[in-house]
């Protein structure tokens, strides 16, 4: 699977939140909170959070390698998609189908 793919199923999580809150405003939003979080750590903490954010959007190791990048793939578009991944994840369930905004297939 690509990594635009998972980036998908996440945004689809979100959005699906996004669906159930706007048909009834006392729903929770578990996913897109915690994706939120997580993108505001990336930003604002260390390495550890940045990865823990990434996982999100990993299936396996050479995904995860190729996120954070541990894989070599330091190109300047490639570290831009990077860069736009995490925030893209800030604002949380309110706007989650953008997530893959410049971001496309660079990654993959």
């Amino acid at each position: 699977m690509a990594i635009d793919d998972n980036i998908k199923e996440v945004r689809e999580k979100m959005r699906q939140e996004r669906i159930a809150k706007n048909n009834n405003p006392a729903v929770a939003t578990p996913f897109s909170d915690d994706v939120q979080a997580k993108a505001t750590k990336a930003i604002l903490g260390g390495i550890a959070d940045y990865v823990e954010y990434m996982r999100l959007f990993a299936k396996t190791d050479a995904e995860l390698a190729r996120l954070i990048p541990t894989d070599g793939t330091t190109q300047p578009e490639r570290q831009l998609a990077r860069a736009y991944l995490v925030r893209n994840g800030i604002c949380g369930q309110g706007t989650g189908d953008l997530l893959l905004d410049n971001v496309s297939i660079t990654l993959n």
